[in-house]
């Protein structure tokens, strides 16, 4: 990529993020890696959108199938490109769920 190239390229990331993108949207549409989405977010002072932690969401139900299978948190957050801290939240959300209904 070009010196000239790289304003557009940043432009269309900020665009993306308003539109309610995500940095993993926005980084495999841009084809780079998501750190340095969210680092060109933070020049322009813009946040990416983030999937709320609900258990109903179909990020978190995949996530609970793979910790149901056995496998493990930091296969899984490599697996879904989730952050480790992310499948944790979830497995403590769904574990505490499971324990109120238990009662």
């Amino acid at each position: 990529m070009t010196q000239a190239e790289i304003p557009k390229r940043n432009k269309k990331i900020v665009q993306l993020a308003k539109e309610n993108y995500t940095a993993d949207q926005i980084s495999e549409i841009m084809g780079i890696k998501r750190y340095r989405v969210l680092q060109i977010l933070k020049a322009f002072n813009v946040k990416a959108y983030k999937v709320p932690h609900d258990l109903q969401c179909k990020m978190a139900k995949a996530i609970i199938k793979e910790l149901e299978a056995g496998v493990m948190q930091s296969d899984i957050a490599r697996k879904l490109k989730v952050s480790r801290q992310y499948v944790s939240q979830i497995k403590y959300r769904y574990q505490a769920l499971n324990k109120a209904d238990n009662k």
